[in-house]
This record gives C-alpha cells, sequence and structure tokens, in this order.
C-alpha cells in the first residue's frame, strides 16, 4: 500500500506541476495558429542557417516556457511553416534560456552565482550544434506529419491581385476567431496530454521502484556522477523552471559540473518531452538528438569542473 500511495502521489505532482506549463503552451499554441498568418510568420523568420540557429536559441526569452509547455507551441510553429531544424533549436534551447530559469537558477545557486550563466552558455552549445546538424539533415520528412509550407499568391492572368485589408474586423470575426483559439486550445491540450499522463505514469514508477541510498553511491568517479546525473534528471522529469532547487540539494554529495550536467541534460530531454517530441519527429530524428545533447552536456560538465577546480 505505501509503493501505491507514493505512486498515487508522485504521479499526482508531476501532473500538477506540469499542467500550467502545459495550458500556457496549449494557449499560446492556439493563438499562433488563430492570429499571426503564415506569410507572416515566415517573414520573421530567417533564410540563412546561422541566424536561424541563433533565432532558435533565443526565441526563449519573447515565450518563457517550460520543456512541458514548448512542444505544442513549436509544433504549432512549424505546421505555420518554422523550419524544422529552428524548432528543434527552440525546443532544446528554449526551456533554459528564458529570463524565468535563469532566475530561478541564479536564486537557487546564490552561493554559486556562475552556475546560472555556465546552464545557459552549456545550453546553447548544445542547441546550436544540433542546429548545425539538423539544418543538414533534418527535413519535412522527419517530421511525424510532413506539412507543405509552400505560399502561392493569388494570380489573374496579368496581374497579380493585391487585396487591401481591412480597416477595422467587425466584432463578430473577432468573436469567432476566439472561438476558433479555444477549439485548437482544447484539441491540443487533449493531443499533447496524452503523452504528458504517459510520462508521468513512467516517471513516478522510476522514482519509487530505485532506491536513492543506492544511488548516492555512484557520486564518486570523473565521468560517472554526471553520467548519473544526467539519467537521474531524465528519469525524474522536473520542469526547467523548478528544477534549479532540486538540483542544489545534491551539492554537498554531487560536484558542481554534475549538477550542471543535471540542470542542462534534464530541461532539454526527459521522458514526458521525448514522448512529446516522438508526437512532431519521427525516432531517428529524436534518438540523434538524444545523443547530440548528452555527448555535449557531458564533456561541458566534465569541462566545468576541471576549469572550476583549477580555478
Amino acid at each position: 500500500m505505501s509503493f501505491l500511495s507514493d505512486f498515487r502521489t508522485m504521479v499526482i505532482g508531476i501532473l500538477l506541476e506540469s499542467f500550467p506549463f502545459i495550458l500556457l503552451g496549449v494557449v499560446i499554441s492556439a493563438l499562433l495558429q488563430t492570429f499571426i498568418s503564415d506569410q507572416a510568420l515566415q517573414r520573421w523568420i530567417p533564410k540563412k542557417t546561422i541566424p536561424g540557429i541563433l533565432f532558435g536559441c533565443l526565441l526563449g526569452i519573447i515565450f518563457p516556457l517550460c520543456e512541458c509547455g514548448i512542444i505544442p507551441v513549436v509544433h504549432r510553429l512549424i505546421r505555420k511553416g518554422m523550419p524544422p531544424y529552428i524548432g528543434l533549436v527552440f525546443m532544446m534551447a528554449g526551456p533554459i534560456i528564458n529570463p524565468v530559469v535563469f532566475t530561478s537558477t541564479f536564486v537557487a545557486f546564490r552561493a554559486q552565482p556562475q552556475m546560472a550563466v555556465s546552464r545557459m552558455v552549456l545550453a546553447f552549445a548544445a542547441a546550436a550544434l544540433i542546429g548545425l546538424w539538423a539544418a543538414r539533415g533534418v527535413r519535412d520528412s522527419a517530421l511525424r506529419s510532413p506539412v507543405n509550407n509552400s505560399l502561392e499568391p493569388v494570380v489573374s492572368s496579368k496581374k497579380t491581385i493585391k487585396r487591401p485589408l481591412p480597416t477595422k474586423v467587425p466584432k463578430a470575426a473577432w468573436t469567432n476567431k476566439w472561438h476558433e483559439t479555444l477549439e485548437h486550445a482544447a484539441i491540443e491540450m487533449f493531443d499533447v496530454g496524452k503523452f504528458l499522463v504517459l510520462g508521468a505514469t513512467v516517471t513516478a514508477l522510476l522514482q519509487t521502484i530505485v532506491s536513492k541510498k543506492w544511488l548516492l553511491t555512484l557520486s564518486d568517479g570523473d565521468w560517472t556522477p554526471h553520467l548519473f546525473m544526467m539519467g537521474l534528471a531524465y528519469v525524474l522529469s522536473i520542469c526547467s523552471t523548478a528544477d534549479a532547487f532540486v538540483g542544489a540539494t545534491f551539492i554537498p554529495d554531487f560536484s558542481l559540473g554534475s549538477v550542471l550536467a543535471f540542470l542542462v541534460f534534464g530541461a532539454m530531454l526527459d521522458i514526458k518531452s521525448t514522448l512529446m517530441l516522438l508526437k512532431v519527429f519521427r525516432l531517428k530524428t529524436v534518438v540523434t538528438v538524444m545523443i547530440i545533447s548528452a555527448v555535449v552536456v557531458l564533456l561541458g560538465s566534465v569541462a566545468f569542473d576541471r576549469l572550476y577546480t583549477y580555478l
């Protein structure tokens, strides 16, 4: 009965922690679908690769979402014409490179202020490398539901027809748009919610089965603590807005670099976000993203430890 009680508590806790961010994500997604045209979005997105990657890395400053809420937003942006590689970069960097997460990390590590900056830098490096790979290897065929982003102007036999924009939107039109927004939000919430519930269930099972005392025996070594903390972050699936306070509790037993790996890798990829990523991208693409993220975070966190020890 104790196992069932702990399992139920963890599932409910994960869902309650994640639900507000999922809700925020689907609302933003629905607003994007209803009020921003495909043509407008494509004018804003950089056409060249490097500016596109920078755009994806820094988009989280405008949309400060955690990994729970960012998936539906990116899914909608890709459906409206955003190149898949920019969407992947935003998925990886957005949950970390945003003002909310920076502030929570800075507060949680007041005695180690370098952790907040290092978290942003390492996340930026990992996301940028994923973007460089994805710009060459990820096309619409990597999506679960490939989209046709070609936009053809309305033309006559002689010249392009330019339709003047209305000077004032009728009240009935605004009412219809808000109804359409709510409809899109409801559909998106149901679509993404089932993956969140499945991820929360798997996460709670792992947390209740694995012994914490056994886990602490893995805190010694040069590489083992970093790998362990990355795996722990993936399993715990804590939202990036709250994981800094959890990570700070490991400081007496684990190195700063291994905790940095926990903060970066867990915010980029966890059980919930992996399941939701598989809703948007095919398995091969998701596995490649996971490998690149793991390698960059591992090497970066080990280098951070050695540099911190040297200084």
